[in-house]
């Protein structure tokens, strides 16, 4: 069975929406389209739960995960 990709990540202290996305390795934009909850990219808080994957159904890769 293929390993899915994460679907979510909880925000750390001193993380930010950049450094999420780099981990994850997608885009800033793709997290801010993913999540229309966060009104301002620039003010996340520790614990805030936020999508880091497209949605299943959303196309794209299927969710597989793929490591390095």
């Amino acid at each position: 069975m293929a390993k899915t990709r994460t679907q979510f990540y909880v925000v750390k202290r001193g993380d930010n929406l950049t450094k999420i996305a780099r981990m994850h390795h997608v885009t800033l934009d793709e997290i801010l389209e993913w999540n229309p909850q966060i009104e301002d990219p620039d003010l996340i808080h520790p614990g805030d739960r936020i999508r880091v994957a497209p949605p299943r159904g959303a196309g794209g890769e299927g969710g597989e995960y793929h490591s390095e």
